[in-house]
């Protein structure tokens, strides 16, 4: 006999017995007269059960009628509306999807309230993080452990818990909720944040096709090239810049940082692409903490190093953030600004991404400076020596006001604690007005002055926002060329101020951190965004 398939159901043994075999036996006819009045009874048995049977075979049949005449209609809209209600799959990665409200937390817990944190949930309770301080709401994963202060262990490779507090105790994911920190990267805050801020799925759907481009054209080790991004890509892009290939990792990490994507996040699309990268920046750090490269790419470097430590609080990552912040302290002139080289007098330009680096750190809970060393306080020395004298313009190496340069010392000036309703700060937003969105041809303007008018909102945002975004939308490539369709996600540099320095992978890196405004960091300082969410919508 063949063999079944242990499928589940009885075998043999279990139907027939332990391998006996069953047998009809025939039977004598003797004694069936005594039988008669058994059988009559049978017979009268076998007629009534007839009987019913048929009544309910009559009743079936009219049921069955009518429902497959009268309520036809009935089971298609059944039908339709079980089809509408079932559940995508979304993702904010699919370019042709953007912002949706379905999008998946980032752990593996429903969304039972508006705004969804991680943890057991606790009915009776309100809703939020136990003992956590007051702050934005928040939707990353949990904290690298709970209850002690060693960290996330095992490195970049593995996902293990550590013991790391994440409130009250300098080192990592202190960074989430402070004014300008890391905590609306992802989820529900992420999504709220867009919709807030003036963000809309045309924005979220570039974003995602840009960091689908630039995933696309890394390196198999981690980095990227300014030079040489269409070798990994094994593609005929275009748009090359100098070489640099620290600048370049850093430029390709940060956009992917700034949607929430880290190596420690299982749910992260990119999350392994963003472990390389960290790794490879790491290889190539010296002990003194210089990535090489020069001040400018080390600036972005340590930007990159800080942010992926304050928003997972991986040890792996903390010397290396610490030895960076340290070597941009000893790289500080006497002047109090920074330039291409150590100690080099300084110029506004390298000074705006070691002081952004150095805040990066801090809200992370890295050491930036101490009594001795006072470095905020000389940054702001060397901003005053390059301001007017009502604060409201910047220039290169001294006080001539440029466009750019403003734009850069306005958010320098807003990070290290001027607040929106400073003359000096009003004085500037009116002057980069003067170049709105359209109205310049260096993206790298456009990066350090939609910052600015974020961080100060009200009518202002509500004004440059709609036209920053909406140009960035409209100049992303949608691959129409049929001989380059590899250029789909990314920004031409042809034309831009300083596109041929930094070529396609400045462009495209500095257009999605633009783009990625709404939740890159948390407002500075509290208040309603004021985003238009007509304008939004459309």
């Amino acid at each position: 006999m063949e063999n079944k398939p242990n499928d589940g159901s009885p075998n043999n043994s279990q139907v027939w017995g332990t391998g006996l075999t069953s047998v009809i036996r025939a039977t004598s006819l003797a004694g069936f007269e005594s039988a008669k009045p058994a059988a009559s009874i049978l017979v009268m048995a076998w007629i009534g059960s007839l009987v019913i049977h048929a009544i309910l075979l009559t009743l079936f049949l009219f049921v069955t009628i009518n429902v497959g005449t009268a309520n036809v209609p009935l089971e298609s809209e059944v039908i339709q509306t079980l089809v509408d209600e079932e559940k995508k799959d979304f993702n904010l990665t699919n370019d042709d999807e953007g912002l949706n409200p379905d999008q998946l937390l980032n752990y593996d817990l429903g969304r039972i309230e508006e705004f969804s944190v991680p943890g057991p949930v606790a009915p009776m309770e309100t809703i939020g993080i136990k003992e956590a301080p007051d702050g934005a709401m928040v939707n990353v994963p949990p904290p690298a452990g709970l209850g002690g202060s060693e960290g996330q262990s095992g490195g970049l490779d593995t996902l293990k818990p550590g013991l790391a507090n994440p409130f009250g105790f300098a080192g990592g994911m202190r960074g989430l909720n402070v004014p300008g920190g890391f905590g609306g990267r992802s989820g529900a805050t992420r999504q709220q944040l867009v919709e807030e801020g003036g963000g809309n799925s045309k924005s979220e759907a570039a974003v995602a096709a840009g960091l689908k481009w630039l995933i696309m054209h890394q390196a198999p080790d981690g980095h990227w090239s300014l030079d040489g991004f269409n070798q990994h890509g094994h593609c005929n892009c275009t748009g090359f810049g100098h070489q640099n290939d620290i600048a370049a990792t850093a430029l390709g990490l940060l956009p992917l940082l700034a949607a929430g994507e880290t190596h420690k996040n299982p749910k992260a699309v990119y999350g392994k692409h963003v472990g390389n990268a960290l790794k490879y920046l790491m290889s190539k750090q010296a002990k003194d903490g210089n990535f090489g490269g020069g001040m400018y790419a080390h600036g972005l470097a340590s930007i990159a190093l800080c942010e992926a430590y304050g928003m997972t609080s991986d040890p792996t990552l903390k010397g290396s953030a610490q030895r960076a912040l340290n070597y941009i302290r000893a790289a500080q002139s006497e002047n109090g600004g920074w330039r291409y080289e150590p100690r080099q007098s300084g110029d506004t330009s390298v000074t705006g991404w070691q002081v952004m680096a150095l805040k990066s750190g801090q809200m992370a809970g890295l050491e930036v400076e101490d009594s001795k060393n006072p470095t905020f306080a000389k940054a702001t020395k060397f901003l005053n020596s390059v301001s007017s004298s009502d604060g409201s313009g910047y220039g290169y190496l001294g006080p001539g006001p440029t466009p750019t340069m403003t734009a850069v010392g306005l958010l320098c000036r807003l990070y290290l604690g001027t607040g929106p309703r400073n003359s000096g700060i009003i004085g500037g937003v009116h002057y980069l007005k003067q170049t709105p969105p359209g109205g310049s041809n260096s993206i790298y303007y456009y990066y350090y002055a939609t910052q600015v008018l974020y961080h100060v909102g009200g009518p202002d945002w509500d004004a440059w926002n709609p036209k920053m975004r909406d140009l960035l939308i409209a100049k992303q490539d949608k691959g129409l060329d049929p001989k380059k369709p590899h250029l789909k996600g990314s920004w031409s540099p042809a034309g831009d101020a300083h596109g041929g320095a930094g070529g396609r992978i400045m462009t495209t890196s500095l257009a999605l951190l633009t783009l990625e405004v709404y939740y890159r960091h948390l407002p500075l300082y509290h208040r309603n965004l004021g985003g238009d969410k007509n304008m939004a919508a459309n």
